[in-house]
């Protein structure tokens, strides 16, 4: 894959690092669902693509509004140089997703990048600023 996309990846990936969350949402789901999961990162490893695109689609089928198989396959399909494709999975995930969190972040962050590419400075900064909203401290307990 471009070095560009790899690292726009990259960045969405990182956009969470440190973030303490107060949510985290991990689904329990099929079995099948995670073999396929397993199948498109280990793909994505040895960089085909297509092959993990294949995958995710699997699992996708099998989970169809699964909000983290969805930014999944955005990453997969940005990598694959189909930006558009990208945003629009990433946006979807976010609205069937916690719409706040650590996989928020990653959503708005897949926008950003879309947007980069896109040269829409504007749109950017209000994805930024979605990004930003997305980040919810953990309440102090005393």
């Amino acid at each position: 894959p471009d070095a560009d996309l790899v690292a726009a990846v990259q960045a969405i990936r990182a956009a969470n690092a440190g973030e303490d969350s107060a949510l985290q949402v991990n689904p329990l789901r099929d079995p099948a669902v995670e073999g396929f999961l397993a199948q498109a990162r280990a793909a994505e490893k040895q960089q085909q693509l297509d092959a993990a695109y294949a995958a995710i689609s699997k699992a996708r089928a099998l989970a169809p509004d699964a909000p983290d198989l969805l930014q999944y396959e955005a990453e997969i399909e940005f990598l694959r140089g189909e930006t558009v494709k990208a945003e629009k999975l990433a946006y979807d995930s976010f609205k069937k997703g916690p719409q706040v969190g650590t996989l928020c972040v990653q959503n708005w962050q897949t926008i950003v990048e879309a947007r980069k590419i896109f040269n829409d400075a504007d749109y950017r900064a209000v994805a930024e600023a979605k990004r930003d909203q997305c980040k919810v401290k953990r309440p102090v307990r005393l």
